[in-house]
């Protein structure tokens, strides 16, 4: 199934010079697609990016309005996605990056012991780098929204993750 289009072009509005602060309705698609049942690898991602970013940055940016803010518990919902990843995460280079980098920004902001998740992020990285030593090409996000456009962007950070 992929993500949808309706979501993936409100991430596309976040994107570039004439920016808007559309990943908060994006969050909103995306929840409402997981609500109904879709378990799509894409739409887990892009959930795991949408519930962080729209937590790590203030409403202004992200279009995520008030009254949905207040009534989501933003760490549980990144927790929970997570867990749908995390038997088999040690083998996937991609959740590896994105769920490590953001744990390593902010593991406060997601879900559960701020402890384990420093701990996880070392233990990603570590597994990331193993499987790919020269890290994921920014080309790898091409065409995947706010989603990719960030994660494209700190695959080149010098020294990064």
């Amino acid at each position: 199934m992929g993500l949808s289009e309706a979501i993936l072009e409100l991430e596309n509005r976040n994107v570039g010079d004439n920016w808007e602060p559309t990943l908060g309705p994006a969050l909103a698609l995306a929840l409402a697609e997981w609500r109904s049942g879709s378990r799509d690898r894409e739409l887990r991602l892009h959930l795991l990016f949408l519930s962080w970013y729209c937590n790590v940055e203030p409403p202004h940016l992200t279009g995520l309005d008030e009254a949905l803010r207040s009534s989501l518990d933003l760490p549980s919902v990144f927790h929970t996605i997570y867990d749908t990843f995390a038997d088999g995460i040690l083998e996937d280079p991609e959740c590896l990056f994105i769920v490590g980098l953001m744990a390593s920004l902010t593991p406060w902001l997601l879900g559960g012991d701020v402890h384990e998740w420093e701990s996880r992020s070392i233990v990603f990285r570590e597994h990331y780098r193993a499987l790919l030593p020269h890290g994921l090409p920014p080309a790898y996000f091409d065409g995947r929204g706010a989603y990719g456009d960030y994660f494209a962007g700190q695959v080149v950070v010098p020294g990064g993750f």
